[in-house]
């Protein structure tokens, strides 16, 4: 983003809070409630999720306008850089009595033209079965359940890993106070988080959701779009039954990015 960029951003959000403080008759009371709720949120370890949970995906759905290839999904709070990179066959980290059914995340990843795209940096992360994200929560193992691996040839790719459930994000902090006070639930519905990064492409966050699952009609992160929700069969492998999380990604190039505006 551009220093002209930033500016501009700043001066106009300062200025939209203003008008609006002043058709709302905000006392410095009020004004100093808001602003301990966000400091709190911080000091408590909720890292951005408060404001995560209200605006991310709006600044996703307006990155997606001009964007081609797959859509872009929130990240959350919760992303941690230096996973493992991993092995084939990959599976991700995970204890030994880990918790939930074994499922494979399936597909391919292709340029914005169909193209199988090989070598293809991929980063999933997720929560286990109670909703918990290592690096997050200290009982969780360090980088439990997640990973990081490369697409194979013709683009195609294949992690095993468990299938999480729906959550509720922290609802004791200062997020989880302000969404009662607000008259909202604290679930999201079970996802699994993803970046995918390559020469040449812009990096691809992605959030994917399991069709039919609960919560996809009222995320508290409002985060759930159509082109996110991803089939899930099953299918015996070395004799027992698994989940199949089916997705292929389109990855953007750099330059198609800049022809089109985005």
């Amino acid at each position: 983003m551009s220093e002209g960029r930033e500016r501009y951003l700043i001066e106009s959000l300062e200025k939209l809070v203003l008008d609006w403080m002043i058709d709302n008759g905000v006392t410095h009371e009020e004004y100093r409630a808001a602003t301990d709720l966000v400091i709190a949120s911080v000091q408590q370890g909720e890292l951005s999720l408060l404001f995560d949970i209200l605006f991310e995906a709006q600044a996703t759905d307006n990155g997606n306008k001009t964007k081609p290839g797959s859509p872009e999904a929130i990240e959350g709070p919760f992303y941690i850089e230096g996973a493992p990179m991993l092995t084939e066959p990959y599976v991700l980290p995970q204890r030994a009595d880990e918790a939930g059914d074994v499922a494979f995340m399936v597909g391919r990843v292709t340029d914005s033209a169909g193209n199988g795209l090989a070598g293809i940096e991929m980063d999933l992360w997720h929560a286990d079965v109670d909703g918990k994200y290592s690096n997050i929560y200290p009982e969780v193992p360090a980088f439990n359940l997640r990973g990081r691996f490369l697409s194979g040839a013709d683009g195609r790719y294949e992690v095993q890993t468990i299938l999480p459930p729906p959550y509720e994000i922290p609802k004791d902090g200062p997020t989880g106070q302000m969404l009662k006070l607000l008259g909202r639930h604290c679930f999201r519905p079970a996802h699994y988080h993803i970046k995918l990064r390559g020469d040449g492409y812009k990096e691809l966050t992605s959030q994917l959701y399991f069709k039919d699952g609960e919560y996809l009609d009222n995320d508290v992160a409002n985060a759930v779009r159509d082109g996110l929700i991803i089939p899930v069969t099953t299918e015996v492998r070395n004799g027992k039954e698994c989940w199949i999380a089916a997705y292929d990604f389109a990855m953007a190039r750099v330059d198609e990015l800049a022809s089109a505006g985005a």
